[in-house]
């Protein structure tokens, strides 16, 4: 009943915070800037309705065929999830877990709120996007799959830990929702069995280990920096790329470093377990 009430509080507060925020980004941003803003504050919205419809346990990030089969977690979901010929997949990875969501926030599911308009369309290669039963969505913000099936009662810290964000830089997908960063669920001997964070403790006999998806394209998205969704609500800008290769960015700042005059990194800052710090949760 406790946590219960405490997931009902946090969807309150999403909820006032978010609304104020709406209210707040119009004299701070620029048009493009505050449309993503906005964006993100209402996924903040609909995590806080999910984690109430659904005991307190966090979205996943990725899906498995079948109970007895291992995780797809280096495969990107389909977003809608039937936009193309064949049988629908993924449907209950993060964002169309999200969608009754985010229809219940917009009033009308609007496929644009997934994607900044400030970002540049990238097709996946190997897609043949002719054959397709409806019109695929643009997304270009990230889920934190560290969250992957997370229980809400673990995390100590709600104003520290990012769920969403622009982990791609200046780029979206067309037609496919990505995590980062990721857990590597792949080995062979714990097929079928469930893949969850786990704090690094032990590199060398570390299970699930972290993945990072390094951004193709610039992380310079907008004037006030790259765009995180908090937990609590919160949506933030963070100025990413303030030094340039050889020189290294501030691990507790910034996920990425050693970036180029165009502010693409070419690493990123992870521990022994190959997890980004600023994004475990605590």
């Amino acid at each position: 009943m406790q946590r219960r009430l405490a997931s009902l509080g946090l969807c309150v507060a999403v909820a006032l915070g978010a609304t104020l925020l709406l209210r707040a980004v119009a004299d701070n941003f620029d048009p493009a800037e505050k449309t993503c803003a906005q964006n993100l504050a209402r996924f903040g919205i609909a995590i806080a309705m999910y984690l109430n419809d659904y005991d307190d346990v966090f979205p996943m990030a990725y899906e498995r065929p079948a109970p007895t089969q291992a995780w797809r977690w280096n495969e990107l979901a389909p977003v809608p999830r039937d936009w193309q010929s064949g049988a629908p997949r993924e449907a209950w990875v993060w964002v169309n877990s999200l969608e009754p969501y985010l229809g219940s926030v917009y009033y009308r599911y609007r496929p644009t709120r997934l994607s900044c308009s400030a970002t540049l369309p990238v097709k996946q290669p190997g897609v043949d996007y002719s054959q397709r039963v409806r019109s695929p969505f643009p997304v270009s913000y990230t889920y934190n799959g560290y969250l992957h099936r997370y229980r809400l009662a673990s995390i100590e810290d709600f104003t520290t830990l990012p769920v969403i964000w622009e982990g791609l830089g200046r780029e979206h997908l067309i037609g496919f929702a990505p995590v980062n960063p990721l857990l590597r669920c792949d080995r062979p001997d714990q097929a079928g069995k469930d893949c969850f964070f786990r704090p690094c403790e032990n590199p060398a006999d570390h299970y699930p280990r972290g993945e990072v998806r390094l951004p193709r394209q610039s992380v310079w998205i907008h004037r006030t920096g790259m765009h995180f969704l908090y937990l609590d609500g919160r949506v933030q800008p963070r100025r990413l790329g303030r030094r340039l290769a050889p020189n290294q960015t501030d691990p507790l700042q910034d996920p990425f470093t050693l970036y180029n005059a165009q502010g693409i990194p070419s690493a990123a800052h992870t521990d022994a377990c190959g997890y980004l710090p600023l994004f475990a949760p605590q």
